[in-house]
């Protein structure tokens, strides 16, 4: 699941909703710059901001804009000091923009979403410039601009001012900082504000689970509510019929596991969850003997997972690429034995592992 799953789904149901992203933090703060929060329905539906007292005012903010009769664009900053009763001491600004259901069809009014889901499904990526003040001409003020890195610049028709605007978007491709704002001048001198996000594809980490058991569907509400992209793997149609959740983010494959293995892309996330140890070893095998995987995770005990490290070195794989292979994965304690509890502590395995590679690649 992500933000802009949550959004598309606000927008086709032509509820109002407001769209709020952090865009620049000081000092300590509970959030990060392009953390998000999509409020409709007088309520959460994606995301935080870090939660306390900053978020609370942000989503009474963002209740009173849905109140409005029209669309709006607004930079709140919030000083995290004594009025706001926290005390990291740093601040934070946010940018709402409202979505109001005032009878028009919202769908139609933001065709950029269509856009914006095509290239993400395409998985280019790309940077969207949303017009947050425009002086000259109120109308724009909201107005959201896509570009993609192999897209020629617009053509200006107001003295330049497009082409500054394009030159700013793709200047971003090649930058690390995104949310940013830029100011800009109109022919009039009048300022332009526009607010920059870079939206990377690569950062969609592709996680495939082999096996649709009682775990796995423990484990399906939990990874459907972070940034990835989902491939389930199965061979029983009735395994997935028992799972009563969201499946519209989910990539299942109902076949062979073996089979299932050439949909996925490389640099994958994999999970062995399977109901047979053989199947278990077989997925491994193949997956250590293709070596364009990320992780490799399985379920079971140290035994197991020794076991499975031994002959996979004694058919001759690289001890380099075997000692990738993780095993077992999930709850290490004896107490924590139902499918719900093994679930979280596997995400959390997979989150640990995440977090690690985020910080190697950064130094």
């Amino acid at each position: 699941m992500t933000w802009l799953s949550c959004f598309k789904k606000a927008i086709a149901l032509n509820n109002g909703c407001v769209l709020l992203t952090v865009i620049e933090t000081k000092g300590s703060t509970p959030c990060s710059v392009g953390d998000k929060i999509v409020y409709s329905n007088e309520q959460l539906t994606f995301g935080s901001i870090g939660g306390g007292n900053l978020e609370f005012q942000a989503l009474t903010f963002a209740k009173d804009l849905l109140g409005k009769d029209s669309n709006s664009t607004h930079l709140e900053k919030y000083p995290l000091g004594a009025t706001l009763g926290q005390c990291c001491g740093g601040y934070v600004k946010v940018m709402f923009e409202s979505f109001v259901n005032n009878g028009t069809q919202l769908k139609k009014k933001n065709s950029w979403l269509e856009t914006v889901s095509d290239l993400i499904e395409k998985q280019q990526d790309f940077v969207v410039a949303t017009i947050i003040d425009n002086q000259t001409d109120k109308r724009n003020s909201g107005k959201k601009i896509v570009y993609t890195a192999n897209q020629e610049n617009p053509p200006s028709s107001d003295g330049g001012l497009n082409s500054k605007i394009s030159t700013g978007a793709y200047n971003l491709f090649s930058a690390n900082d995104s949310p940013t704002i830029v100011q800009y001048k109109s022919t009039s001198e009048s300022l332009i504000e526009v607010c920059y996000e870079k939206v990377s594809n690569t950062e969609l980490h592709p996680v495939a689970i082999f096996g649709a058991g009682h775990i796995s569907r423990a484990l399906m509400p939990i990874l459907i509510k972070l940034p990835i992209r989902i491939f389930w793997i199965d061979d029983r149609a009735q395994q997935f019929e028992q799972y009563q959740g969201d499946t519209s983010q989910i990539n299942i494959i109902c076949d062979d596991f073996i089979s299932g293995l050439a949909d996925l892309p490389d640099e994958t996330y994999c999970l062995v969850i399977t109901y047979s140890h053989q199947m278990d070893f077989d997925i491994c095998e193949k997956i250590i003997s293709r070596n364009s995987f990320t992780y490799l995770g399985m379920i079971g005990s140290r035994i197991k997972g020794n076991k499975f490290r031994d002959r996979l070195l004694q058919k001759g794989y690289p001890k380099e690429t075997v000692d990738k292979f993780i095993c077992p994965i999930g709850a290490k304690q004896k107490f924590l034995k139902s499918p719900t509890a093994i679930a979280v502590t596997i995400a959390m395995d997979l989150l640990n592992f995440l977090e690690n590679k985020k910080q190697t690649m950064a130094v």
